[in-house]
């Protein structure tokens, strides 16, 4: 597994160099912002495939806030050497209901991994990157509770 992964998976061990923590938080930043606009993207194509319009503009304020995120972490990264990560298309296809709780679940994990970028980045006395990771860690909590009642919802729901 690589280090990225681990540290996302949460089983890091930090390290007491600087430069290796700084290098640790961009690489987990950079794989969240990837994370991020590809939820986005399947956000907008899920909202797009429901009927009810007001489930529609939700799950589209949803997306709004993956964007966000994006946003602030594009920023975060921008202040850093190195390049700049390139989001890889996703692919959809389950039902309505399947793909609201695979979003739900992918939030959740988010979620735990933005409080793993938190500590990484306060760790490195990276505030600014803590408060932001924090921020959208609220948000990803936010956005599994209100999908996964979306998909309860749509339980009898369209495919």
């Amino acid at each position: 597994m690589s280090g990225t992964l681990r540290v996302l998976a949460g089983d890091c061990q930090p390290t007491a160099r600087a430069g290796e923590l700084a290098a640790r938080v961009y690489e987990v930043a950079a794989v969240m912002w990837a994370a991020e606009v590809v939820s986005a993207k399947r956000m907008t194509a899920l909202a797009e495939r429901l009927q009810d319009p007001r489930a529609r503009a939700r799950v589209m304020v949803l997306a709004a806030f993956c964007r966000a995120h994006a946003s602030r972490l594009h920023a975060r990264l921008a202040t850093r050497r190195g390049p700049l990560p390139v989001a890889t298309e996703s692919h959809g296809g389950a039902t309505i209901g399947v793909a609201l709780k695979d979003e739900a679940n992918f939030a959740r994990r988010m979620a735990d991994r933005y409080e793993v970028l938190a500590e990484l980045a306060r760790q490195h006395s990276d505030l600014q990157s803590a408060w932001v990771a924090e921020l959208n860690r609220t948000e990803e909590q936010d956005r599994a509770r209100e999908l996964m009642m979306l998909a309860k919802g749509m339980a009898g729901g369209a495919p």
